[in-house]
């Protein structure tokens, strides 16, 4: 309950939908202002850094797993923000993805790398219901705090090889002069 209401169960599946139209354009707005500013801001930092926030909100998970526990609740204030990291991760590592992809990809396989983006989106999701099984058994607590702790790994790993992953990408983000001219001729 809030301010003695009781909010409807049901209105949380709105939340997520409130914060990528309240979120959209300041996160942005970040994304441009931190690369004027010429700090690193390749679509693989951005993922990452994105990746890491989406961990960082199942932290708040633990937290109402742990409230919880000691009280036999927890406080709709936990999933608000558990959504608001997510929704700031999704922000930074989705769209840039989707870019990232017609990028890379050749011309001709551009929408079939699209499709398997989104089939792996689909993979991902059928693997989270098999985790959401296993959290019965192991445990609410140790499944979210797992969870944030593979993310901020991954993220964590990806930004220290990104030097590395961004040779792979034979100057897909270079938009110097030079490579935008040669891209042009190509």
């Amino acid at each position: 309950s809030f301010l003695n209401f009781t909010v409807p169960a049901t209105w949380f599946q709105s939340v997520n939908a409130f914060f990528i139209i309240t979120l959209g354009i300041p996160v942005a707005g970040f994304w441009y202002n931190w690369k004027k500013k010429g700090k690193e801001a390749s679509s693989i930092f951005k993922i990452a850094i994105g990746v890491v926030i989406m961990g960082w909100g199942f932290l708040f998970m633990s937290a109402a797993s742990l409230q919880h526990e000691a009280e036999g609740s927890s406080a709709m204030y936990w999933l608000v923000l558990a959504y608001l990291f997510h929704t700031i991760g999704e922000l930074c590592a989705s769209p840039v993805a989707l870019s990232f992809i017609t990028k890379l990809a050749p011309l001709k396989y551009a929408s079939i790398m699209m499709g398997v983006y989104f089939a792996a989106t689909g993979l991902g999701n059928y693997v989270a219901a098999w985790v959401g099984v296993w959290s019965q058994t192991a445990g609410e607590l140790e499944i979210f705090t797992g969870i944030a702790i593979f993310c901020t790994i991954i993220g964590g790993l990806v930004i220290a090889i990104k030097e590395p992953l961004k040779r792979l990408t034979h100057g897909a983000e270079d938009f110097s002069e030079e490579t935008m001219g040669k891209k042009a001729m190509a």
